[in-house]
């Protein structure tokens, strides 16, 4: 199977028609970043679990990421300082590759605005046990080889996927995240999306 780098996603996502928008102006905007990696074996993405007792979003699986500070130029540049402060990784080592589509939280008034970015060479992540309880690494090409448990749930109009990592699940607006990447990831790669199957056990319940 042919090898694909950040910058063929990168260049893919260029012209990437993305999804259709859900949720209204009222939302409070937050941003996430999905730090991709060219490993030995094909592009990685990091993924997170949170620590038990955080205020919110406890022991979920999540992409680093938060709400804007007023520094920020940006909800790219709260993508990559989220990074930076969770995982370690100094944000000039992050190359921002693109947006994909802003997903609304079902539980909140959030709506997350996801960047991916590429993870340059240099020193390894180190993240901050406060924000971080396991750092999660995804080969995409896992996901096609049947290697990542993937389910879905009927909630009347879409689907909602759920994907079961070693510790824990990854579902809602943060799983719709990673799904489209996978559905961007498929497209380069001329791969066939697996088909989810599907549930009625809901996670977040």
């Amino acid at each position: 199977m042919k090898r694909v780098s950040a910058a063929e996603l990168e260049r893919a996502l260029g012209a990437w028609q993305g999804k259709p928008l859900r949720g209204g102006p009222d939302r409070i905007q937050a941003a996430v970043c999905l730090p991709l990696r060219e490993g030995r074996s094909g592009l990685e993405v990091w993924a997170i679990k949170r620590p038990d007792k955080l205020r919110h979003h406890s022991r979920e699986i999540a992409f680093p990421g938060g709400k804007p500070e007023p520094a920020d130029a940006d909800l790219l540049a709260t993508a990559l300082r989220e990074t930076e402060e969770e995982l370690g990784i100094e944000r000039l080592r992050l190359r921002p590759l693109g947006p994909l589509t802003p997903v609304p939280t079902a539980t909140s008034l959030f709506t997350l605005n996801p960047f991916l970015a590429e993870v340059l060479p240099g020193p390894e992540p180190h993240p901050d046990p406060a924000e971080v309880a396991h750092l999660i690494t995804l080969r995409l090409d896992d996901f096609f080889d049947g290697r990542l448990p993937y389910s879905a749930i009927d909630i009347g109009p879409y689907l909602s996927p759920i994907f079961e990592f070693e510790p824990g699940a990854m579902y809602g607006a943060t799983a719709h995240i990673l799904l489209e990447l996978l559905e961007l990831y498929a497209e380069v790669t001329g791969r066939e999306m697996p088909e989810p199957e599907m549930t009625k056990v809901i996670p977040w319940a």
